[in-house]
């Protein structure tokens, strides 16, 4: 999650991109957001806002701006009141749904940013049609931030006075609210774009929320910046050190360009150095005749914090800007279909629910094989407990290694899900190659007398859907579920053969030596499986996106493919169709071998 917050230092404008920087300036752990969809490369929120909550957005705009501007501002006069009242109507009974229904994934955070969006974007269209509004804007943020901090305030004491015990469950123990402070408070979101658009002589002339005029705020700025770029050329060692901990990813010939400079002397380990240094930085910042002369007028460290104030809501608000980047507003018409068909939707109104809450994913099963027999054979917990550990601590790093995620450990398993947070084509590729490194991994630890067990392996790609379950104060745990997440489940644990009978089998169907990783489907379709058995689902992925080799042995038809990244050749061959209790239609199932 916290790379949603990462943003490229060749693209920012005051901050070095780095989580740890945005960490510093909206805690950590950062504010929790849902998993984003993928398109065209890039992260993605799909928002949709309920269409009559548009209009009454724009009323309610107009009718602050009149409040304002008098007859300069757009809009009628009548019923400037009762516009308010039903949008801050309609807009409670949204955020006491989000909050109702977040749980604990971050909608809330995501309502947000999509809101503030959507406001500077009526007000954007308010300008371009009444040329008063660019002046006028800036005088909204003491009514916006009142108004919305106490809807978002009042949602919170609604849901906690109709169900407190609920209410606590929902929220967590600890909920980091900062990012909505930083849309709320700071002053920029509603009124800005993006951070690009940002123009401070208009902003301070008429925004009150910050005690600094556009002429001082540019004096300190400029004779901080001169102050930096002095220092960095004379290779001052305390602020070169400060520059390569806290701006790793600029060097030192883009540190010293004036983009440079300005990320570096707003980064917040900078501007504590250079103002600590009362002998030469203060005594310059004195030596500004302005400086100097508001200093007369009130103390310096109102001045240096007001100027510190500035500076954590602009940083703030680039970081709301980058996310807000990635949420895609979104309007009835075709584009909405397309989307939806495509990825999540985020609606918000009044029963805030995600649509299309499914995902394609691939599903790995991990199945121990003789779990039961020594539980309850002469071995104790303790001794079981071990070797488990043995096993499953040496699986670990072959499912991270390719992008998976342990949706659960089962006592004799493990499922593993690919592409629940991210799309790649690969993911079914992937968890085949977690698969061949962990088979190889539990053969050798039988080898080496660590271990007794044998393993039954899945692999499934379909839709799934994603559910998040509240533990207590601090714990959520995320799963998928449904019928393909089944299904797999049902091909890893299907029958098994006695311990006895395992090194006791048929030659295979192709002919040849029987292989030791075996998957085999009788004639009734019963599945058995001490190997790794793939889905008719995710041999098609794998053949759509791999350059296959199909060869004919004995008559006998199977797939190939050398893998670079596990150095293996892939061997893929029908079993049969499995049939299982309860699934209607029988499951074609492939074995795969490897060599290598």
């Amino acid at each position: 999650m916290s790379l949603l917050y990462v943003k490229d230092p060749a693209t920012t404008r005051f901050i070095a991109g780095t989580a740890a920087e945005a960490e510093s300036l909206l805690g950590s752990p950062l504010p929790a957001l849902p998993p984003p969809d993928r398109d065209g490369g890039r992260a993605v929120f799909a928002v949709r806002f309920h269409p009559q909550l548009h209009l009454q957005l724009d009323r309610f705009l107009q009718s602050l701006l009149r409040e304002i501007g008098g007859e300069s501002a757009p809009g009628r006069a009548e019923n400037g009141s009762r516009g308010q009242a039903d949008y801050e109507a309609a807009l409670g009974r949204v955020l006491r749904a989000v909050r109702a229904n977040d749980r604990r994934l971050g909608v809330l955070n995501l309502f947000w940013l999509a809101h503030s969006k959507a406001v500077a974007e009526s007000l954007r269209d308010l300008q371009q049609r009444n040329a008063a509004v660019r002046q006028l804007k800036y005088s909204l943020h003491p009514l916006l931030s009142s108004f919305y901090r106490r809807l978002d305030q009042a949602a919170r004491r609604s849901m906690e006075q109709a169900d407190p015990q609920r209410a606590a469950l929902l929220a967590g123990a600890v909920e980091n609210v900062s990012l909505v402070d930083a849309i709320v408070e700071d002053g920029f979101a509603f009124t800005e774009l993006g951070i690009a658009n940002v123009d401070f002589n208009q902003f301070l002339a008429a925004n009150k929320r910050y005690r600094l005029t556009a002429d001082l705020f540019f004096e300190i700025y400029t004779l901080l910046i001169k102050e930096t770029d002095r220092r960095l050329r004379e290779n001052e060692r305390g602020l070169v050190a400060r520059v390569a901990r806290h701006l790793p990813g600029l060097g030192r010939e883009q540190s010293l360009s004036h983009a440079g400079l300005v990320k570096v002397m707003m980064n917040a380990h900078v501007l504590t150095y250079l103002l600590g240094d009362a002998w030469q930085t203060g005594s310059r910042l004195l030596a500004s005749a302005r400086i100097k002369a508001e200093a007369e007028r009130r103390r310096p460290a109102e001045i240096v914090d007001a100027f510190l104030d500035l500076v954590t809501g602009v940083k703030r608000f680039e970081i709301v800007s980058h996310l807000r980047d990635q949420v895609c507003l979104l309007r009835e018409g075709r584009d909405l279909d397309d989307r939806v068909s495509r990825m999540r939707l985020y609606e918000f109104d009044e029963s805030a629910q995600v649509l299309n809450n499914a995902v394609n994913a691939t599903v790995l099963f991990l199945d121990l094989r003789g779990f039961t027999q020594t539980s309850e054979g002469q071995i104790s917990e303790r001794d079981l407990t071990r070797e488990l550990y043995e096993v499953f601590d040496a699986f670990i790093p072959h499912i991270r290694r390719f992008g998976g995620t342990v949706d659960k450990f089962l006592g004799d398993g493990i499922m593993v899900t690919y592409g629940t947070t991210e799309a790649d084509p690969l993911n079914p590729l992937n968890a085949l190659r977690s698969a061949i490194l962990c088979q190889e991994t539990i053969r050798d630890l039988r080898h080496q007398g660590k271990t007794y067990f044998k393993m039954g392996v899945a692999i499934h790609y379909g839709r799934v859907y994603l559910a998040r379950f509240i533990a207590d104060e601090f714990s959520v745990q995320t799963t998928v579920i449904g019928r393909n997440v089944n299904l797999a489940g049902r091909l890893s644990s299907a029958a098994k053969k006695a311990l006895d009978e395992d090194e006791a089998t048929d030659g295979p169907a192709h002919g040849g030596a029987a292989p030791e990783f075996q998957v085999t489907v009788d004639a009734g379709g019963v599945l058995f499986n001490e190997g790794i058995a793939i889905s008719r689902d995710t041999l098609m992925q794998l053949e759509a996106n791999l350059p296959l080799t199909h060869t004919d042995i004995g008559g006998y038809s199977q797939m190939e493919y050398f893998d670079e990244q596990v150095g293996r050749r892939i061997i893929m061959r029908y079993a049969g169709d499995a049939k299982f209790k309860g699934v209607r239609s029988s499951v074609p199932v492939y074995s795969v071998e490897f060599e290598g």
